[in-house]
């Protein structure tokens, strides 16, 4: 999706502080979106009876099939940022590539449309999981409410 060609007209010039604090940061959201995919994980796997007794089957399956996608995406974006992060020192080499370090910042930016673009498609599948969880929640409640 986030390829090379892409031409930045302008691009920011972050220092090399900058890009390893900001990729650092990434690596921290990842890695708490990681714990968060497990924990939706459980949630979902503990209420499987409920879940397919109170809400649309296909829409939960389809969601979970969703989120099951996710693991893969969150393994390669942690690969991803590691290697960025370690491939910072073409910024502090102290050696002038202009073109490799022109090339890195240009990869900089498209690792940050790639994280904003995870980040925003994890919310929304996060949502939904607890969406459909408090409808099923809450009709499982209506019926315990009814039965008295």
């Amino acid at each position: 999706m986030y390829t090379n060609q892409y031409k930045f007209k302008y691009l920011e010039w972050y220092s090399p502080e900058e890009i390893h604090n900001t990729t650092l940061k990434w690596q921290s959201e990842i890695e708490f979106i990681e714990v968060e995919w497990n924990f939706l994980k459980e949630l979902l796997s503990d209420n499987t009876l409920l879940l397919l007794s109170e809400t649309d089957f296909e829409k939960t399956k389809k969601h979970i099939s969703k989120l099951s996608g996710y693991k893969t995406k969150i393994a390669d974006l942690k690969k991803l940022l590691e290697e960025h992060r370690n491939a910072l020192e073409v910024l502090i080499d102290e050696v002038n590539e202009l073109q490799k370090e022109k090339a890195f910042k240009e990869r900089h930016v498209l690792l940050e449309l790639k994280i904003q673009d995870f980040n925003d498609t994890y919310k929304r599948i996060k949502n939904d999981a607890f969406d459909i969880m408090k409808e099923s929640l809450k009709k499982r409640k209506q019926k315990t409410l009814l039965s008295k």
